[in-house]
Order: C-alpha cells, then sequence, then structure tokens
C-alpha cells in the first residue's frame, strides 16, 4: 500500500502543478497548447516507438488481452447510453456521449505513465497491444455516431460510410498510432535502430511521462463539474468501478490471463475518462457540460479506486 500511496501521490503532484500553472495563469493557454502538442506528436510516439522496436513479440497475437478489455468496453458504452436514453430521457447523440464516457479511459495522458512507472517497462507490451486499437475501435465508434446525428448542409444525415470514412482517417493520421505501428514494423525487421536515432528516441520518450501528466492537469482547468453532478457520478461509477470489474471477471475467469497481463487491462480500464470525450462533445455541440464534468469528477475520484487497484495488483 506504501509504495502505491507514494507512486499515486507523486503523478497527482505533477498533475497538480500544471492545474496549478494554468488557473494561476503562469502558462498562457497556447502554451500549454504547444505542451499538449508536443506531449501527442512527438515524445509519446518516439516511447511507443522505441519501446515496441526493442521488445520482442509473443509469437501468437494475444485475442485473449483483446477479448477481455474490448467487449467490456463496448458493454459499459451500451449499458451507460441505455441509461441515459431511458432513464435520463436524452437524445441519441448525448446518449452516446454520457455512454461514452463511462468506457472511454485516460489511456495516454494517464494511463500509460501510472501503468509504466508502476508496474515497469515488462507491463509495456500488453500496454500497448491494447493501445494499439483504442483510436480504431473505440474514438472510431464514438465519431461514427456522433457524425450520424449531424446534417450535412443540406440537411440531410451524413451517411454510414461517409462517417465511418471520417473517423479512420482520424485514426489513421493520429501520431500515437504511427508510432505504435510503427514500432512494431521496425521490430520485426531484426535490426537494432542506430545510436544516434536510439538516443534521441530515449531523450524523447523521457519526457513523456511528466509532461503527459502536466498537461493534463493544465487541460483539467479547462473543465468544470458545473451543475451535472448526477450524470458525471453516474459516468464515473461506470468508467472507475464497473469497466475495471468487468475486464477483471474476463480476464481471470474467462480467458486466464497471465497476471502482469490481467493487472496492465484493469488497471487501463480504470483510467478516469479520457479528455477527449470532453473534446469531442464539444467539438459536436452534444452534451459538453456532461462530458466536462465527467471528466473533472472521475479524476478526483480516481486518486483513491487507481491507489487501491494498484496496491492490490502490486501486492499479489
Amino acid at each position: 500500500m506504501d509504495v502505491a500511496v507514494s507512486l499515486v501521490l507523486a503523478i497527482f503532484g505533477v498533475i497538480a502543478v500544471g492545474f496549478i500553472a494554468a488557473r494561476t495563469g503562469f502558462l498562457a493557454r497556447a502554451a500549454i497548447d504547444g505542451v499538449d502538442r508536443y506531449v501527442f506528436t512527438f515524445a509519446l510516439p518516439a516511447l511507443m516507438f522505441r519501446s515496441l522496436a526493442n521488445t520482442e513479440l509473443p509469437a501468437t497475437l494475444p485475442w485473449g488481452l483483446w477479448l477481455c478489455y474490448y467487449p467490456a468496453t463496448l458493454l459499459v458504452w451500451a449499458v451507460g447510453s441505455t441509461i441515459a436514453r431511458l432513464v435520463l430521457r436524452r437524445s441519441f447523440g448525448e446518449s452516446a456521449v454520457i455512454g461514452f464516457g463511462g468506457a472511454q479511459a485516460n489511456t495516454v495522458l494517464l494511463g500509460i505513465p501510472i501503468i509504466l512507472t508502476g508496474l515497469g517497462d515488462k507491463a509495456g507490451p500488453p500496454l500497448f497491444f491494447i493501445l494499439a486499437f483504442h483510436g480504431i475501435i473505440v474514438i472510431s465508434l464514438a465519431i461514427f455516431l456522433l457524425e450520424m446525428t449531424k446534417s450535412d448542409d443540406d440537411g440531410e444525415r451524413r451517411t454510414a460510410s461517409a462517417a465511418i470514412r471520417m473517423g479512420l482517417r482520424g485514426t489513421a493520421r493520429n501520431p500515437i498510432i504511427l508510432g505504435l505501428f510503427g514500432g512494431i514494423l521496425y521490430g520485426q525487421l531484426g535490426v537494432a535502430i542506430p545510436g544516434p536515432i536510439d538516443h534521441m528516441l530515449q531523450l524523447l520518450g523521457r519526457s513523456a511521462i511528466p509532461c503527459a501528466l502536466f498537461v493534463l492537469g493544465a487541460l483539467l482547468n479547462r473543465y468544470h463539474l458545473g451543475h451535472n453532478l448526477g450524470t458525471a457520478s453516474l459516468t464515473s461509477v461506470f468508467k472507475l468501478l464497473i469497466h475495471p470489474a468487468l475486464v477483471w471477471l474476463l480476464a481471470t475467469f474467462v480467458f486466464t490471463l497471465p497476471p502482469l497481463w490481467t493487472a496492465v487491462a484493469t488497471i487501463l480500464a480504470s483510467m478516469p475518462t479520457g479528455v477527449y470525450s470532453s473534446i469531442l462533445a464539444n467539438s459536436y455541440q452534444t452534451a459538453p457540460g456532461e462530458a466536462s464534468s465527467a471528466v473533472v469528477l472521475s479524476t478526483a475520484l480516481s486518486v483513491f479506486t487507481i491507489t487501491l487497484l494498484l496496491s492490490w495488483f502490486l501486492a499479489q
């Protein structure tokens, strides 16, 4: 427990520093956006590329890992959206956003730092295997659903094919996805990364975790709990409790994954609602208040849930 508490406090301490820097105006909004762009465009892709290029991958594809994580994610999303639609009486688009918040974890800005710091580099392969399809499955589906609720200039609803193309196009251009697959492909060549390039990637990768945590804190300053405490609480329960519980049950009793892989999948699922949920909701002007409230509340509560979960896995 002491190790987990110390680790989580240090991680959320960096987040707090970023939050304070933004709240006090020490860093302008443009500066924060610049750090955010650096993290997503250079630091994290470099970290992922180098890690996967230097990692020996399993001989067989990790179907059990994917089948314990993504079906649980989609089930949580579907149930959360159904409750929002039938109980909260929200529109189809708003229900999709609320359900999305209960299923879409903050995998990049918080998941990667916590898992790699808490479980070590050996947690990299299962973590990156999950992330390899996160954008393709989760983000593209969210864009598809919201595009289907949006009208073109002539008032007609977007077609399914147009929505799918837009989602896949955005995913294919994602620098993190490019770093993931680039590292996998390069690793299969069996050629070591040249010394100067390897050192450069190492330097960039080392900055990824602290910068990601810092910018997460700064970005949280832009979101507010508002008057959506009830909906945000519902989303937080699905994200912090139900999602990781489902992943753990599937990983442990259905697919019997190795302990480390089970820990990685479960802890990743326990991450709070990702800031992309709010970004997407604001972009489509669909339940933006509910989405931003869920980001703030789930992130605050995750200090306790992540500490408990991480200490439990470390004690095993």
